[in-house]
């Protein structure tokens, strides 16, 4: 079956911006304009944009939908006030992920699903195994996350009067952008304080150059994920996938245990055993980059590999996320090595984030 190509609709503002482009799930996207470093740096001491149009749009209605969303996902989606928001996790019977999501509550009998670009279809299938259907916006809206210690003010200047400054963090609220209906949300994958836009696509040209003039810095996918591992925020695929269970991935506050969904039974189990793999945080203190894959040793045994390793702008060396055996997890301050491109790499463990918020 021939790859689906979508575009973003500010795929040709990002080349001319001189965006080094990346495929990602089908899509053309932006790495990096100027640069990782810088960008991270943006985002962390003033205010950047990204266009995250990548991920997936699902339209639930209904009472049908509403019930079979709430099967779907761990989280109680019946339950949220509209306006509101929450993180949920999709899984499997036996308790692997099948993605992690944020769904808003629009409606009374309406919710927006955003899934990872990679796995729109596998959720919307959940849904329909459920008994609902889940219709795909993809060239409908255009995802702007606007994030950075200062992006409140951005916000008011780009838009002025709306109000979206005062909102709750998970809270979101309908506003007006170049003369369309937008959705503003207290949502964001940095860390920093920020909000994510859902502008419809015939206004992303207008309103991404809008941001831009005001100086607001365009940020790629690249610093998005040093932004985000630093956080210690688990990206699907790495620290959660079909194999690995929330439990593992330290995700269960994401669970609602009083709800029923699929694949509660195995995780019940699971955490009753308690998971035989726990995901730790090591902040290496020699130099190199440990990346997804590398072994990690304590004691001169390996103990477990990698999930993301990256460079950490913030702190100046190498920090990674890493899934270990549980009965042999060091503990926060107790050193391991990594092996990175055929020598040991020497780190500390530490509890994520690997830096504070502010």
């Amino acid at each position: 079956m021939a790859e689906v190509r979508r575009a973003t609709a500010l795929l040709e503002v990002h080349r001319s911006l001189g965006a080094k482009l990346t495929e990602f799930s089908g899509w053309d996207m932006p790495l990096q304009y100027s640069g990782v470093m810088a960008e991270h740096k943006a985002v962390r001491e003033g205010v950047g944009v990204f266009d995250v149009s990548h991920l997936g749009k699902l339209r639930v209605r209904g009472n049908d939908g509403g019930q079979a969303l709430q099967q779907a996902v761990t989280a109680d989606v019946l339950g949220l006030d509209v306006g509101r928001a929450t993180y949920a996790l999709v899984l499997e019977d036996g308790g692997g992920c099948v993605d992690d999501i944020f769904v808003y509550r629009i409606g009374d009998e309406e919710w927006l699903a955003v899934p990872n670009a990679a796995n729109v279809g596998a959720v919307g299938a959940c849904i329909a195994t459920s008994g609902g259907h889940a219709e795909d916006e993809w060239d409908r809206w255009t995802i702007l996350a606007l994030q950075g210690p200062t992006s409140f003010e951005a916000f008011e200047r780009a838009f002025p009067g709306t109000g979206a400054p005062d909102l709750e963090l998970h809270s979101w609220m309908f506003v007006d952008v170049e003369g369309e209906r937008a959705m503003v949300a207290r949502t964001g994958y940095t860390g920093e304080r920020g909000f994510e836009l859902y502008v419809p696509a015939s206004a992303a040209v207008a309103t991404f150059g809008h941001l831009l003039d005001l100086g607001v810095t365009p940020v790629g996918l690249g610093a998005r994920d040093t932004l985000r591992l630093e956080m210690g925020y688990a990206l699907y695929g790495h620290e959660l996938s079909r194999e690995i269970t929330p439990l593992e991935a330290k995700l269960g506050w994401a669970i609602a245990w009083n709800s029923e969904f699929r694949g509660k039974e195995a995780l019940a189990t699971l955490k009753e055993k308690g998971p035989s793999r726990s995901l730790v945080g090591i902040r290496c203190t020699d130099r190199g980059v440990p990346r997804q894959g590398c072994e990690v040793h304590h004691d001169g045994r390996a103990i477990g590999s990698v999930t993301s390793g990256n460079f950490s702008p913030s702190l100046g060396t190498g920090i990674a996320l890493a899934l270990v055996t549980t009965e042999a997890a060091p503990t926060p301050g107790e050193r391991v090595d990594i092996a990175v491109r055929g020598r040991m790499v020497a780190g500390d463990i530490v509890k994520p984030p690997f830096i504070r918020k502010r």
